[in-house]
């Protein structure tokens, strides 16, 4: 039997399959702590929900696993998902205005004509791959578009994220390959800042990202070249990963389910619940951390200062506690509270943008391909400590 203590992050079998340590950790031990990491993981949905919204954690010595159990350095340079409130507020600010519901909603049509252009030809070839074939080109064409990015390298831009996070088994933290493919995507990012640096007012005129960017005063002063580099990788990262797994996902798991794709295909309203119950289901963003910088007790645990925590938002999101039959799939359901995009001041800012990518993708695979089936021997999860779901998701109809 599987037991709390056997829980490491970084080991192949975590990698391969965390739900069994996540229900031994909220079952033994919520509130763990690992010294090999110096690190407390929090594996209970309202631990989670409470700690992201205490200012005894703080996010500016990193957020990821690498720069908090690894304790590698964040950017120098401040970038909004890595710094605390109040400072976070004026650089959080830069990207807010695109990502309302109000202004997402404006986004349909061009998202809608972008995946149909996408998704015809692959119908005539009557079989594809749903996450590299449809879902990552959507949602990377228009992560490129808000950010200000060539469209025509987009997905070579992309790519490079891919190499960044790629593993293998055995492997803790970044390899050389891994850091390559890093500095190939800054160095092209910092070519395309210069470039519109120089075309003066012309090269930040619009509402793009970027421009915004290379406008904005905060501080006291403009943002340096890291800072902004660092704001565009969070973007291509954040806008291009978490949509194509989840919809992979969710294929993969309408498919266990055929009567609930039938439900989806006779009344296609029901599909953004069909979304966010593969979201909570299987998260695509597995874990994110903060620094202590108090004292705090959580459960009869002390965490003292300096230490690491990691928030297991998809342990939270299949918590009994929280979630009647945590651990089934059930797009009936009704949830009142959810970590799918986090909580509190680090919220993503993407999530209406994400629900409505991840409705358009199901509504168009789900009209043109109702009786699809998926090729359960091509289907490949990703191999990750920080991102979880299906990478390969073939299918033929």
């Amino acid at each position: 039997m599987i037991r709390a203590s056997d829980y490491d992050p970084f080991s192949d079998a975590v990698m391969r399959d965390p739900w069994p340590y996540y229900a031994a950790l909220r079952r033994e031990a919520p509130v763990f702590y690992l010294e090999k990491y110096d690190t407390w993981f929090l594996s209970r949905f309202e631990d989670i929900r409470a700690s992201t919204t205490n200012d005894v954690f703080s996010a500016e010595r990193g957020v990821t696993p690498e720069m908090v159990m690894l304790k590698q350095p964040p950017p120098p340079d401040p970038v909004f998902s890595m710094l605390d409130m109040p400072r976070q507020r004026d650089y959080r600010r830069i990207f807010v205005p695109r990502y309302t519901k109000r202004a997402v909603a404006k986004m349909e049509d061009s998202i809608r004509a972008r995946t149909r252009r996408l998704l015809d030809p692959l119908l005539e070839r009557g079989h594809f791959d749903v996450y590299s074939d449809l879902a990552d080109p959507v949602a990377t064409l228009t992560i490129a578009e808000l950010i200000g990015l060539p469209e025509e390298e987009a997905l070579d831009l992309r790519a490079h994220v891919a190499t960044f996070f790629a593993r293998e088994p055995g492997q803790v933290g970044t390899t050389e390959e891994n850091d390559a493919g890093r500095v190939a995507l800054m160095t092209r990012f910092a070519e395309i800042v210069i470039e519109r640096q120089q075309a003066g007012d012309a090269g930040c005129a619009g509402d793009d990202h970027l421009s915004v960017l290379l406008r904005a005063e905060i501080e006291g002063g403009k943002l340096s070249l890291p800072a902004i580099l660092a704001a565009m990788y969070t973007m291509l990262v954040t806008g291009a990963e978490v949509v194509p797994l989840s919809v992979a996902n969710t294929i993969y798991y309408l498919a266990q389910h055929p009567d609930q794709r039938a439900q989806l295909v006779a009344d296609p309203a029901l599909i953004p619940h069909a979304f966010a119950e593969s979201l909570r289901y299987d998260q695509p963003t597995n874990l994110l951390g903060r620094t202590v910088r108090d004292a705090v007790e959580i459960r009869g645990e002390t965490l003292e200062p300096g230490a690491g925590v990691m928030f297991l938002w998809a342990s939270g999101n299949r918590d009994e506690a929280e979630f009647e039959r945590a651990d089934e799939f059930d797009i009936s359901r009704r949830p009142q509270r959810s970590l799918s995009f986090g909580h509190g001041a680090h919220k993503c800012i993407g999530e209406h943008l994400g629900n409505l990518e991840g409705r358009i993708l199901l509504e168009e695979l789900l009209a043109a391909a109702p009786d699809y089936e998926v090729d359960r021997d091509g289907a490949e999860r990703v191999y990750s400590e920080f991102l979880h779901g299906y990478h390969r998701m073939p299918i033929g109809f």
